[in-house]
Parts: C-alpha cells; sequence; structure tokens
C-alpha cells in the first residue's frame, strides 16, 4: 500500500514579507509563522495517525514540525534533503531583483544545470527533494507521514511528480498550508494547498515565480 504524505510548508518567516530569497539562510519563524504552525498542528492531528513526521533541518521548518509533533505526540525526525534551495551567491536577494537584473527563472527553467556561485542547480533540488520523498514514502507503506519543507524545493518536486517537469508547476505552495501526495502506482493529489485551517490567521503565498 502507498503511503500518505502529508506535506506542510513552513511558516512565515520576516524574509517571506519582505520577498527575499532565503534558501538555505537559517530564518525563524515571525510570530504570525508561529500561529500558522500551530494552526498546521492542529489540521494534521485531525487526520488519520501519523506514522512519523520527518522536517528540513532548517530552524522554521523544524519549529513548524515540532508544532505538528506536539499536536500528535509524533516524533520528528530531520532529513537534511528536504532543506530548500539554496542558490549561493544570491542568498538574500529579493525576488525582484532576482527576476529583473539576473533572470534567475529563466535561466533555471533553460538550464537545468544552471547553479550561482556556491548555490544548487534546479537539477540537483528537484532529484533531491523527489528521492527524499520516495525514501520516505517507502520506509512507511501503508501509513501517514508528514513532512515539513520549504516552498521553493516543494514546487520544483511537485512539478517534477505531478505535472512531469520541474519547471512546469505554476500553483503557489502558501505557508503552513496541507498537501496530501501519494506515490504509487503513479503520484496523485489528494489535496493541495489546503489553507482552511489558518483562517483569521492568514498565509504568504510566495513559489518560483516572482
Amino acid at each position: 500500500m502507498s503511503a500518505t504524505l502529508a506535506i506542510v510548508r513552513h511558516g512565515e518567516t520576516q524574509a517571506n514579507l519582505d520577498g527575499r530569497w532565503h534558501g538555505h539562510t537559517d530564518t525563524p519563524l515571525s510570530e504570525r509563522g508561529e500561529r500558522q504552525a500551530q494552526r498546521a498542528g492542529a489540521a494534521v492531528a485531525a487526520g488519520a495517525p501519523l506514522a512519523a513526521i520527518y522536517s528540513s533541518p532548517l530552524v522554521r521548518a523544524r519549529n513548524t514540525a515540532a508544532a505538528i509533533g506536539r499536536a500528535t505526540g509524533v516524533g520528528v525526525a530531520v532529513d537534511d534533503d528536504l532543506r530548500e534551495y539554496g542558490i549561493g551567491r544570491f542568498e538574500g536577494m529579493r525576488f525582484r531583483d532576482l527576476h529583473e537584473r539576473y533572470r534567475f527563472w529563466a535561466q533555471m527553467r533553460l538550464n537545468p544545470h544552471y547553479a550561482p556561485h556556491g548555490g544548487e542547480s534546479p537539477r540537483g533540488v528537484t532529484d533531491r527533494l523527489v528521492g527524499a520523498l520516495r525514501r520516505i514514502a517507502a520506509a512507511h507503506p501503508g501509513g501517514r507521514v508528514a513532512v515539513v519543507s520549504h516552498g521553493g524545493a516543494l514546487s520544483m518536486a511537485l512539478g517534477e511528480l505531478v505535472d512531469g517537469a520541474y519547471w512546469n508547476w505554476k500553483r503557489v505552495v502558501d505557508n503552513c498550508s496541507l498537501t496530501e501526495l501519494v506515490l504509487e502506482p503513479a503520484p496523485r493529489l489528494l489535496r493541495f494547498n489546503d489553507t482552511d485551517h489558518l483562517e483569521g490567521v492568514g498565509s504568504v503565498g510566495l513559489g518560483l515565480d516572482p
């Protein structure tokens, strides 16, 4: 039986509000991000019992995963392959500058091996995230597993799995939204970007497009 992956993007950070790419930069949750994480934990807990929780090692994801852990009573395992897309020398730049000055998204789509100095390539990020999701699902056949990761990397992985190419994904993954995915016999979304549990708290949606 296929595992069900309950995928949660981390809660809001100040970088999200400022429109800056923080990739591998470690950034804490904002106050609203902390509230979002609590709501996400309750939403995950309202579903079927969890077999496990996996989180990116970055603090914004670990804090979100910890809220899910408190709500469900399940421990959190850190998986380095769930971290965000690191873009090296471009870390901390505004999305607008990445788009207009450096044509980052255009180059990323045209060349899967394009990598800013000190950063990753889109092909490498996609393979890393897809590999992690497949490995986690295989470890829990028939179970429900929470996975906490990041907007950019998740968008690329979902594009690859659901739409056939990492650059095909045009939908936003909001902070602390809930997406449910099965990978076998073929990747299929059970729900996507559910934010009903965030009513009154709000979300910030920053995907791969500026």
